[in-house]
Parts: C-alpha cells; structure tokens; sequence
C-alpha cells in the first residue's frame, strides 16, 4: 500500500468507544492529503510543551526544527501550534478541540508518557490528527511506586518518620501487615499490572485482577502468570489491597465510587497509579476519615496543586503523580517519543496501546 493509500484509508479501530479497541489498541487515521501535507522528507516543526528527556530533546533538534514553551496557556498555545506538524505533550497541558483547530499542519500529537485524558480525542479523529503514547515506558516504574506507597500505607512508614523527627520512639502504634498470604486485586492488567503481578506473587501474594473483556485468550495469559481474573464485586470484596492502574475512559471514570468502596474490606488498602477520575474523591475521602477501609496510597488527586483535603488524614500516603520519575523511565520516554516522530516521518502508522 502507497504512503498516499494509508494517509487516506478509513481506520476501523476507531470504530470502537473513545478509539479503543478490544485489543487495547488506540489509533487514529490520517488526515486525508486535502487536510494536512504528508511530511516526506523534510524536517519537522515539532513543539515541546512538557518536559522531556535533554537526550531525546537533542535528537530532535539535530534533525528538526525545534520550539519548547513548557506548559503554555491555551490561548498561547493556540498561537504556537499554527505551523506546528508535531506536538510532544505529557498530561500538564489540555490539547483541546479549539487547539486543535488552530492547528492547521497538525498530524501527530506524542503524548509522552501513559494515558491521553488531557487529549480531546474526538477532535483529533476528526481533524486527522493522529495520537499515540508511550505507555510500556513507564510501566516498571509505576509498578514499583505503587509497591511503595502500600508499604508505606501498611506499615505507616509516613507516621513513623514523622514521629522519629519530633523525638517520639513508640513502636507499639506501627502494627502492620505483611504483604505475604494477603491478596493483591489488580484492576487493569495493562502493562503496569503486569508487572504489579509479578512482584505482588514474588512477594508471595495472591493475585486476583479484572480487565473489560475477559476473552479465553487473555484468561490464559493471565492464568500464565498466576492471575485470576473475577468480576469486580468479587475482587474488591476478596482482595486486601486493590490496586488502579486501569486508563481513564468514559467507562472507567468514576468506576470507584460509594457501592465499590463499601464492598471492600473495612482492612482493605486502596493504591491508585491510574488517574484521579477513576476514582471519586468524595466518596473516598469520606471512606478513608470514617475507616470504612484501612488506608489508601495516592499518585493521583483530582486537583494536582496545593495541600488538598486528604492530608488532613494519617491513614493515607500522597505523592505528587511520580510513577514515571526516574531517570530511567524517563531516558526510555524519550526514545519511545523520538522513535515516534522518526516513523511518522517514514509515513509509517504510529501504534500505541492506551496502558
């Protein structure tokens, strides 16, 4: 098939909600050869408005022309994105459908990292703007955070420095639990669930987990990897720690509200690596002060600035959305973001699966 016949030919992934297939896979068509200019040769204009690895920021630059204005406005960024045929994004800037009208040579969008909720992904299908993110990247990272903000919620490793710092030594108000024998409920079974299954059982935990659409073919796969999978009644009532790491959709957000939290254990955890809209914060802030479960460790806050209400509590852990933070992920980020460009370039379809 020509470099034309794809930029033209009607994508049928698409055709599934919010773009997302059964498979998990997340595409777009290109825009017809009407709408937007097939790059061919030529350098790139691409624009920066999340930070990204300095590695990947100079291979860009050695081959492309390059502008970087870290978090813009979007009346700013408007103005930015008008000759602009690439934009590399993390999730600190709303792409929405008026930046994307005022992108007029806009045909890729890198979202560098998990996830494409700050992206209005109808308004790229229908300007021709294709979308794709690097969510294996990071996968490992976030997996191993989320093991950190359970321990630190199970066996109050917050509280106890806390208190070691004001000169307080009582060990008798830190009695944990230990993760081996418990159960580890995994909602999303992505590439971070994955992962969170292989330390969960190295851990010597049982691994329960839930995905949307269970096919005999990854009931094998998961069974390879000594997951069950259950419905998600049975999971939060079953499992002593549930862990999100599920994409946000239209069908995930609010998918943990008053009737999922009541059906889990009163000594139940709670770790969210996914997004805040997974989970309502009313709700769970409301089970977390009156000890309708245990504790909680969160990565994501509906509002991601200043010292919100849940600090007001002792039995949750809070970090500021640093799954993917470390220098590794980071450097993988990069690559993936600059591989991304270079296919595009070759007129090859950029494909990413949303987690």
């Amino acid at each position: 098939m020509s470099q034309m016949e794809q930029r033209s030919r009607p994508n049928d992934v698409y055709s599934q909600d919010n773009g997302v297939s059964a498979d998990g896979r997340l595409s777009f068509p290109r825009a017809s050869p009407c709408e937007r200019t097939a790059p061919g040769d030529r350098a790139l204009r691409i624009l920066v408005v999340d930070p990204v690895h300095a590695e990947a920021l100079a291979r860009l630059r050695a081959e492309h022309e390059v502008v970087v204005r870290l978090q813009p406005s979007t009346a700013e960024l408007c103005s930015l994105i008008e000759d602009i045929d690439v934009l590399v994004a993390r999730s600190g800037v709303l792409i929405t459908e008026e930046v994307l009208d005022a992108g007029n040579r806009l045909q890729l969008i890198v979202r560098a990292g998990v996830g494409t909720d700050n992206v209005d992904l109808d308004a790229a299908r229908s300007a021709g703007v294709h979308v794709c993110n690097v969510p294996g990247a990071s996968a490992n990272a976030v997996a191993e955070l989320a093991i950190g903000l359970l321990l630190a919620v199970t066996r109050g490793i917050v509280r106890g420095d806390g208190q070691v710092r004001q000169g307080v030594w009582n060990k008798s108000d830190f009695e944990g639990t230990e993760l081996r024998g418990r159960t580890l409920g995994l909602v999303g079974l992505g590439n971070i669930g994955t992962r969170l299954a292989e330390i969960g059982r190295g851990f010597g935990m049982r691994v329960v987990g839930n995905v949307s659409s269970p096919d005999p073919v990854r009931r094998e796969k998961w069974a390879e990897h000594g997951v069950d999978l259950l419905s998600l009644p049975d999971l939060l009532a079953t499992s002593d720690v549930v862990s999100l790491q599920t994409p946000l959709t239209e069908l995930t957000h609010g998918l943990i509200g008053y009737s999922e939290l009541a059906a889990m254990k009163s000594s139940a955890v709670l770790i969210n690596v996914s997004r805040a809209g997974v989970v309502l914060d009313d709700e769970l802030f409301a089970a977390l002060r009156d000890g309708r479960i245990a504790g909680a460790g969160l990565d994501v806050l509906a509002t991601e600035s200043g010292l919100g209400r849940f600090a007001e509590l002792d039995n949750v852990v809070l970090t500021p959305h640093i799954g993917a933070m470390t220098e590794d992920t980071q450097r993988r980020i990069g690559q993936a973001v600059t591989d991304a460009v270079s296919a595009h370039l070759r007129g090859e379809q950029v494909e990413n699966r949303v987690h």
